[in-house]
C-alpha cells in the first residue's frame, strides 16, 4: 500500500509517538534526576552487531512516495542499513556485523564481517519473499543469537570494558503478522542475563487501525527486551525519520543514555558562536 511520506507522522499518532511525547516532556528534568553510577560509564569497545532484516512479502509490497517515486520499505533499509554500516565502521573498523533473515523463524545468513563493502554487498543481495506470514517465532531468533555468537562473560572489574558486546538491531516491517514466543527459554534467558546484550528494535508499519495490528505488534516488539539502554524506534512511511532513527543507532549502546533522556536537537547557531 503506497503512503507518502510528507506529513504521515502527524496525521493519527502512532504507540511509540504517544509514548515518545510524554517522555520528552520529562526529559529535561530526568537528566538531572538520573544519578549516574560508574556501571553507566564505559569506553568504546567492539561490537558484534547481527542486523536481522524482515523478509516477508508486507516490505515489497508497502510502499512509500520518495522524490515522486514508489520504494518498497525494503529498499529503504538497504539504503539506511548500508549507510549505518559504512559509517560505524569510520567510528571503529573492529565492529562486525553479521545478518539474519527474518521469515517465520530467523536464519543466520551472512557471518560476521568488518569490511563494510562486503557487509554491504550482503545487504543488497537480500531479497523479499513470495508469501506473507502468519506469525514469527521470536524464539527462533534468540536462539540463532546465541548459537552463533554469545556474549563474553562479565569482566571482574566494572570499570574495564569487556571485549565485545553484541547488539541485535531488528528490523520488522509487518502489520498483520504476530511475533510469538513458541520455543525454549533458555537462549533469551541467557543473552539477558548478559551486560553486554543490546537489542534494537525498528519497527515500520501501517498507521493503527482496525485493519491491521500495528498497535499490538508495537507492544510485543517493545517488551521483547527489559534492558533500558535497549532502543524501540517505530516508523510509519518518513523517509527522514527513517535515516534520522538509524543516525541514533549509531551510538554505542555502552555510553548512550537510556531512550527516555535522549536529547536529538541542534543548537542555534548563535550558540555556537564564540562570544566576543
Amino acid at each position: 500500500m503506497a503512503s507518502s511520506s510528507s506529513g504521515s507522522e502527524q496525521a493519527g499518532r502512532t504507540p511509540f509517538d504517544r509514548r515518545s511525547s510524554s517522555n520528552s516532556q520529562q526529559s529535561h528534568e530526568g537528566l538531572f534526576l538520573h544519578e549516574f553510577k560508574h556501571e553507566d560509564i564505559h569506553v568504546s569497545c567492539p561490537e558484534k552487531i547481527v542486523i536481522c532484516v524482515d523478509l516477508s512479502q508486507e516490505v515489497q509490497t508497502s510502499t512509500v512516495n520518495y522524490r515522486d517515486n514508489d520504494v518498497s520499505i525494503l529498499l529503504l533499509w538497504k539504503s539506511a542499513l548500508e549507510l549505518f554500516v559504512w559509517n560505524k565502521s569510520m567510528l571503529n573498523s573492529e565492529h562486525q556485523f553479521a545478518l539474519v533473515v527474518l521469515t517465520d523463524t530467523a536464519h543466520w545468513f551472512c557471518d560476521f564481517n568488518s569490511d563494510p563493502e562486503c557487509v554491504s554487498n550482503a545487504i543488497n543481495s537480500l531479497q523479499p519473499m513470495e508469501e506473507n506470514f502468519e506469525t514469527f517465532d521470536n524464539a527462533t531468533l534468540y536462539s540463532t543469537i546465541y548459537e552463533n555468537c554469545p556474549p563474553p562473560p562479565p569482566t571482574d572489574n566494572p570499570l574495564l570494558p569487556p571485549p565485545f558486546t553484541v547488539r541485535v538491531i531488528l528490523l520488522y516491517g509487518r502489520s498483520h503478522s504476530l511475533p510469538v514466543f513458541k520455543g525454549e527459554p533458555r537462549a533469551r534467558t541467557e543473552l539477558y542475563s548478559s551486560p553486554y546484550f543490546f537489542l534494537d528494535v525498528f519497527y515500520a508499519h501501517d498507521p493503527p487501525g482496525p485493519s491491521n495490528s500495528s498497535e499490538t505488534i508495537f507492544y510485543i516488539l517493545a517488551e521483547m527486551n527489559p534492558n533500558p539502554k535497549s532502543v524501540v524506534l517505530d516508523w510509519s512511511h518518513s523517509v527522514t525519520h527513517l535515516f534520522s532513527f538509524f543516525a541514533k543507532l549509531l551510538a554505542h549502546p555502552l555510553q548512550r543514555p537510556l531512550q527516555s533522556l535522549m536529547q536529538n536537537k541542534l543548537l542555534p547557531s548563535s550558540s555556537n558562536e564564540p562570544s566576543s
